[in-house]
């Protein structure tokens, strides 16, 4: 008689473990929606800035190449770029500047002789802007190498 009373004591426990269950598992299910959202924010976010990155890197390979730029810039500054080449891409662009620092001997392990070639020294810096209003800034130096006079 003992165990048919016990059986009988406990007809509602099975409702309240799946209740307690379920709780547990909608609070871990909203704990992994809000982990997995904003994961995907620092995701987007890396990306955008990203972008922006690129795009500066894209002004600063543009100004070490174009030789129009260290031809005109003299002991001044010029901006990025000189001609009609846009360094828009998709939703980034870029804009910077290069100025004149000093010049001086080429810099070691240039393999140049200093009695016969000297070096021009110029500062980079370009800033990209990418979605969402992101900038990024990148500065770099650059020796341009010549023949003395």
């Amino acid at each position: 008689m003992k165990r048919a009373n016990i059986i009988r004591d406990e007809k509602g426990m099975a409702l309240v473990l799946a209740l307690i269950v379920l709780l547990l598992m909608s609070i871990l299910g909203t704990m992994m929606f809000a982990n997995s959202s904003s994961e995907s924010q620092a995701s987007r976010n890396y990306r955008v800035k990203q972008d922006a990155f690129y795009a500066a890197e894209r002004a600063i390979e543009y100004a070490r190449s174009d030789v129009n730029i260290y031809s005109v810039i003299g002991s001044g500054s010029v901006n990025i770029p000189l001609t009609s080449i846009s360094l828009q891409s998709g939703t980034s662009d870029a804009s910077g500047t290069v100025a004149y620092l000093s010049s001086g001997n080429p810099p070691r392990g240039s393999g140049m002789d200093a009695t016969e070639f000297q070096a021009n020294y110029f500062a980079i810096a370009a800033t990209g802007t990418g979605p969402v209003n992101s900038r990024t800034e990148v500065e770099t130096n650059v020796a341009r190498i010549i023949p003395k006079n």
